[in-house]
């Protein structure tokens, strides 16, 4: 495997290539996204992220791929409170007057680690905040870290809270999948027990109606999903799998207990989002956490082709 570098109109790739096939691509300059992933197994290499061409980077199509952070989803009217202050957020959801998916979208990140050892590959991007903005005043240190080998993407999330005060904060990836060629209703989605968080239709925020779930299985033909979950295993796994096909495995860490299904409308993918946090957790403290000064918090997820 060797790790190269590319540039469209002065904005620069890095991908993953072995023996002449891209595994991987990166796109630094806009939130460190992924927009081409391929993993192994028995021998090939299958395509399995919906992709994401440079359009999709400038107009931010459907979040593809994006890192949320200070916290994922949807924050009602952009407003919060933390610790006896009050603080707004830009509105940049204004027909449901909501701000979505914080502020770490679509900024640049820098390489931090660039290695090949063998047969592992990892590269880690990074990104300052200073505090400047009058709504997150909280400077930190963000990094993910893609490590891909034979068995599959490793994919780690890194915050450290550089500043004098404590911060809130929740962390979700927003990644959609597609397995090859085969189109959405050729697939089901499963995953392990959990607690199904009801989302309201006007502004996809929660009601606090919640119901129980032995276990979580989506046949996804003819199924339109914008769900929310609470997942009981302490660390949850769950897969999305093609009839008669191989199946595509989620494996997470002990923090991301929260999960996000949607399935965009008139496309043929599904956005499958680890989250720490529930929507909304800045006002309803469902998931968030509060990072004390110098302390650090990470998570992670293993994708692999089973």
């Amino acid at each position: 495997m060797e790790i190269t570098k590319s540039s469209s109109e002065s904005n620069e790739r890095i991908h993953l290539i072995k023996d002449g096939e891209i595994l991987l691509t990166i796109a630094p300059w806009f939130g460190a996204k992924l927009t081409k992933l391929k993993l192994p197994l028995g021998g090939r290499h299958f395509d399995v992220l919906w992709p994401v061409s440079d359009n999709d980077l400038e107009v931010n199509t459907w979040y593809k791929q994006s890192i949320l952070f200070p916290y994922p989803n949807r924050l009602k009217d952009g407003k919060y409170s933390f610790e006896g202050k009050d603080y707004q957020f830009p509105i940049n959801e204004p027909d449901k007057n909501n701000q979505l998916h914080g502020m770490l979208y679509n900024v640049p990140f820098q390489v931090s680690r660039s290695e090949v050892r063998g047969e592992i590959a990892t590269i880690s991007l990074v990104h300052r905040y200073n505090g400047t903005f009058e709504y997150y005043p909280f400077p930190f240190t963000f990094e993910i870290t893609y490590t891909y080998d034979a068995s599959g993407l490793d994919v780690a999330f890194d915050v450290s809270n550089e500043g004098s005060h404590n911060m809130p904060f929740g962390i979700g990836w927003h990644p959609y999948f597609q397995l090859g060629n085969s189109p959405l209703s050729e697939n089901s989605f499963i995953a392990g027990a959990a607690k199904a968080l009801e989302l309201d239709k006007q502004r996809s925020l929660p009601t606090g109606v919640t119901t129980d779930e032995e276990l979580l299985n989506f046949d996804l033909a003819n199924v339109a999903l914008d769900n929310a979950f609470f997942l009981k295993d302490k660390k949850p796994s769950y897969s999305l799998q093609r009839k008669g096909g191989p199946k595509l495995s989620f494996e997470c860490s002990e923090g991301f207990s929260y999960l996000q299904v949607f399935t965009p409308e008139a496309e043929d993918s599904i956005a499958v989002e680890p989250m720490t946090c529930h929507v909304n957790a800045f006002n309803n403290k469902e998931g968030i956490r509060t990072l004390a000064p110098n302390e650090k918090f990470d998570v992670s997820v293993k994708l692999k082709m089973l």
